[in-house]
C-alpha cells in the first residue's frame, strides 16, 4: 500500500521455499519489519543493518512459508520505489517509479536479493489512486479488486530486475509479428508524438532479436516507460524497462540524426538485455561486464540491422572505441571482472568505458 501524499508504504511479502537449517537471513534494507510468521504462526527475529538481514528463527529445517509484514518510506534517492517529480501546465505532479538494480529491491521488500536467486513474483499493489492513472509492471495486470491490482505470476527472475510504476501517464502500444505488446508510456508534460520513434525502434528491435536468438521474448509485453527523475540512463527490467526521459523521447521535427541514434542504441541496448541478462543472468555482480558488455555489441548490431543508412559502426568506432582505450591506459584502472566483497561496492564497478566498451570491442 503506497501513499505518495505521506511518502510512506507499507507492505506483506510471502515466501515459499525450502529452509536448509533453522536459522536463516532474508534481505531487508531501511524497512521496519512489524511481524515474520512462519507457516502461520509467529516466530523469533532480528533485523542486521550492517549485512541488510532479517535473521529468523524457525522451530525447523524444511518446506516453510514465510510471512513478512513490514513499512518503510519512500525516499528522493532513486533507489528501491521512488517519487520522479515533473509538472504539467504549471501543475506539478508525480509518479512512482521503482530501480532496484543492483541490490534496491531489498528497500522495497523482504527477498533474497542476489542475482543467482531467482523465483516466481505475484505482486499486488494498492496505491492513492486517481482517476485515469495508470499502472504498470513486468507481467499484465489481471485483476483489481478493492483497489488492490493483481498482476501475472513472473517467469522464473532475478529481483533486481523486478519494476512497477504508476501515475497519470500518456502510452502508445502496437504488435509484434509474433504477437508481443510493445508500448511506450510518459507523462502528459510531452507531446503525444514523442512517443513514435521509440515505439518503432522497440517493435522491430524485439523482431528483429526473436530471429537473432532464435529465442522468442518470453513475456507477453515490453513496456518502455519515461521517467523525469531516473539516475541512470536506462534499466533493462523485465517486461518493464524504465529510461531516462532524454533517452527515450523523441521530437520528430526537432531532433538531430545523432540523438535519434543515442536513443535507438539505448533501447537496443535494454531490449537485448531482455534475453542475454533477464532469461539468462550472471551468477554474480562480479561478472557484470557479462551482462554489459555483450549488449553494448548487441545495441549496434540491431541498429545496423534496422536502420543500415544509419552506419551506426562508424559511431561506434568513433565513440565506444577511443573511450574504452584511452580509459584501459590509465594506470590502475579497474578490471574487466572485478571481486565484489561488500554490496556498496557494486555500483562503482558500471564504468562504461571497460564494462560496457572495452568488451563490447573485444567481442566485435
Amino acid at each position: 500500500d503506497i501513499n505518495r501524499g505521506t511518502k510512506q508504504f507499507s507492505g506483506k511479502t510471502v515466501i515459499d521455499g525450502e529452509a536448509k537449517v533453522p536459522s536463516i537471513s532474508i534481505h531487508q534494507k531501511y524497512l521496519n519489519i512489524e511481524t515474520v510468521q512462519a507457516d502461520g504462526k509467529d516466530v523469533p527475529f532480528t533485523t542486521d543493518d550492517n549485512n541488510d538481514a532479517i535473521n529468523i528463527d524457525l522451530p525447523q529445517a524444511g518446506e516453510t512459508t514465510l510471512t513478512i509484514t513490514y513499512n518503510a518510506k519512500l525516499t528522493d534517492s532513486m533507489m528501491g520505489i521512488y517519487p520522479s517529480y515533473y509538472e504539467v501546465n504549471g501543475e506539478k505532479k508525480q509518479i512512482i517509479g521503482t530501480q532496484f538494480e543492483t541490490t534496491f529491491a531489498r528497500q522495497a521488500f523482504p527477498c533474497v536479493d542476489e542475482p543467482e536467486a531467482k523465483a516466481k513474483f505475484d505482486m499486488a499493489i494498492k496505491f492513492d489512486e486517481k482517476p485515469g492513472e495508470t499502472i504498470l509492471a513486468n507481467m499484465p495486470e489481471i485483476r483489481t479488486e478493492n483497489g488492490i491490482h493483481y498482476f501475472d505470476t513472473t517467469v522464473r527472475m532475478s529481483t533486481y530486475l523486478i519494476a512497477f510504476a504508476f501515475g497519470d501517464l500518456q502510452s502508445k502500444i502496437t504488435k509484434t509479428k509474433s504477437g508481443v505488446e510493445v508500448g511506450v508510456f510518459a507523462t502528459k508534460a510531452h507531446k503525444a508524438n514523442e512517443l513514435d520513434f521509440a515505439l518503432d525502434i522497440a517493435k522491430r528491435a524485439i523482431e528483429f532479436y526473436e530471429d537473432f536468438y532464435q529465442t522468442p521474448y518470453p513475456l507477453p509485453h515490453s513496456w518502455q516507460l519515461a521517467l523525469p527523475d531516473f539516475s541512470a540512463g536506462a534499466m533493462e527490467n523485465w517486461g518493464l524497462v524504465t529510461y531516462r526521459e532524454a533517452y527515450l523521447m523523441v521530437d520528430p521535427d526537432n531532433t538531430a540524426l545523432d540523438t535519434k541514434q543515442l536513443v535507438a542504441t539505448v533501447i537496443t541496448h535494454e531490449l537485448a538485455h531482455q534475453w542475454f541478462g533477464d532469461l539468462v543472468t550472471m551468477k554474480w555482480w562480479d561478472d557484470l561486464w557479462l551482462n554489459e558488455s555483450f549488449a553494448n555489441m548487441m545495441e549496434y548490431v540491431a541498429v545496423d540491422a534496422l536502420e543500415p543508412d544509419w552506419h551506426v559502426w562508424e559511431m561506434f568506432q568513433t565513440s565506444d572505441v577511443p573511450a574504452a582505450l584511452q580509459r584501459d591506459a590509465t594506470d590502475g584502472v579497474q578490471s574487466v571482472h572485478v571481486e565484489v566483497q561488500n554490496p556498496t561496492e557494486i555500483d562503482a564497478f558500471f564504468d562504461s568505458a571497460i564494462v560496457y566498451a572495452k568488451d563490447a570491442r573485444n567481442l566485435v
